[in-house]
C-alpha cells in the first residue's frame, strides 16, 4: 500500500522578521497575537505556532521566525480582508526593521525510525478501526468503521526485554477511542476498557542490523458507549490485531488485521450477553505528536509476561504469516 507522506499541501507558512534587541520582546508578543487572532477567526490550523528567536551574538539585530499552518488556501486569502489580522500585521510592521521574508511549504508526515527509539516516549496517533457489530434484535453484522479514532500510547526504549537476543519495544495504550452514529443504535463511542490490558509489542525479526522489519501485535478490550448503555467486549477474550510485519516506526500505514473471531458483547450494567463483535482491521494513518520521556518510568516500560505469550501464540498460529483480512475490514487509512 502506498502512503502519501505529505499533508496540508502548501498551507504551512514561515515568516522571518528582524528588529533591534530592545524591541525583540514586543515583536514576539505581536507575533503571538497574530496567531491568536488567526486562530480565533478560524483561519489558522490546530497545530500551535512555533516562534523562534535568535540571540544577538554581537550584532544589532534579533531575528524572530514564526511557523504556522493555515486551515485552508481560502483562509489565507480571507486573512487579508480581516480587520483584526490587518491591525496586528501593522503592529508587527511598525516594530521590524523592514519587510519580512515569507515562505510557503507543504508538510510531511513525521519521519520514521529504522530502529526502535533508544528513549521511551509518548505518541499520539490518528487512525481507523473496523469491525462487525451485532446487537441482538437491533443490528446484525453492521460494518462499523471508526475513522476518527485516536490512540495515545507509551513506547518503551529499545531493549531485549526477554533476553532472547531480539530487540523489542513494548507499547502500552494509555487511551484510545472514536465515535460514529449508527441508524438503529444512534451515537456510539468506542472506548478503552481500562479494567483490561490494552497494549502491544514489536519484536525485531533479526538479531543483527536494523530492528526493522519487525513483527507487531496489539491486544485491546473495548467499552462501547451506546444509548442502551455501555457494552463490553468479552473481558476473557481480548481483541487481537496482528501479527503484522512493520517496516518502520511509528507504524503509520501498516494494516493490522485481526485473527480474532466473534467475541461476546456484555451489557455492563446487567451482565447479560447482548450480541457479538468481530474485529476487522486497525490502521494508524498519521502521527500527531511524539514526545520523548524526560523521566524514566519503569511501570510503563515493563511489559507483562503474557504479551510475549500472545505474540508467540499468534505468530505460531499464523505460521509466521501476517494475519489475513476478514469481512469486517472497511475503508482504509486514507478515509478520515
Amino acid at each position: 500500500m502506498s502512503i502519501n507522506v505529505y499533508r496540508n499541501e502548501s498551507l504551512v507558512q514561515m515568516e522571518t522578521y528582524e528588529t533591534d534587541p530592545t524591541s525583540a520582546d514586543a515583536l514576539v508578543t505581536a507575533v503571538r497575537s497574530k496567531w491568536a487572532t488567526l486562530r480565533e477567526a478560524g483561519l489558522a490550523g490546530d497545530y500551535p505556532i512555533e516562534v523562534l528567536r535568535s540571540q544577538p551574538n554581537g550584532t544589532d539585530k534579533v531575528r524572530v521566525v514564526e511557523v504556522f499552518r493555515w486551515t485552508s488556501a481560502q483562509a489565507r486569502l480571507d486573512a487579508d480582508r480581516n480587520p483584526a489580522y490587518q491591525a496586528v500585521s501593522q503592529r508587527i510592521a511598525d516594530i521590524v526593521a523592514g519587510p519580512g521574508a515569507k515562505e510557503i511549504y507543504t508538510q510531511a508526515v513525521r519521519g520514521f525510525n529504522e530502529n526502535f527509539p533508544g528513549t521511551g516516549g509518548v505518541e499520539l496517533l490518528k487512525g481507523v478501526c473496523s469491525c462487525l457489530l451485532t446487537v441482538d434484535g437491533m443490528v446484525k453484522d453492521y460494518r462499523m468503521s471508526v475513522k476518527n479514532g485516536i490512540v495515545l500510547m507509551h513506547r518503551s526504549p529499545r531493549m531485549d526485554l526477554d533476553g532472547d537476543g531480539y530487540n523489542e519495544m513494548y507499547l502500552k495504550i494509555l487511551m484510545h477511542g472514536g465515535e460514529i452514529i449508527q441508524a438503529a443504535l444512534g451515537p456510539i463511542r468506542v472506548e478503552q476498557n481500562f479494567a483490561r490490558p490494552n497494549d502491544g509489542m514489536v519484536r525485531s525479526n533479526s538479531k543483527d542490523g536494523n530492528d526493522f522489519p519487525g513483527t507487531a501485535v496489539w491486544r485491546v478490550s473495548w467499552k462501547i458507549q451506546t444509548p442502551m448503555g455501555p457494552l463490553l467486549t468479552d473481558p476473557d477474550q481480548p481483541l487481537i490485531f496482528g501479527p503484522a510485519t512493520v517496516n518502520h516506526y511509528p507504524p503509520v500505514g501498516t494494516r493490522f488485521h485481526s485473527p480474532t473471531g466473534p467475541v461476546a458483547l456484555i451489557h455492563e450494567e446487567t451482565g447479560m450477553r447482548v450480541g457479538t463483535l468481530t474485529p476487522g482491521e486497525l490502521t494508524a494513518f498519521d502521527i500527531v505528536v511524539t514526545k520523548d520521556d524526560e523521566i524514566y518510568a519503569d511501570v510503563l516500560n515493563t511489559p507483562p509476561a503474557d504479551i510475549f505469550e500472545i505474540l508467540d501464540e499468534y505468530r505460531a498460529r499464523m505460521n509466521g504469516r501476517d494475519a489475513e483480512p476478514v469481512g469486517a475490514a472497511v475503508g482504509g487509512p486514507h478515509e478520515d
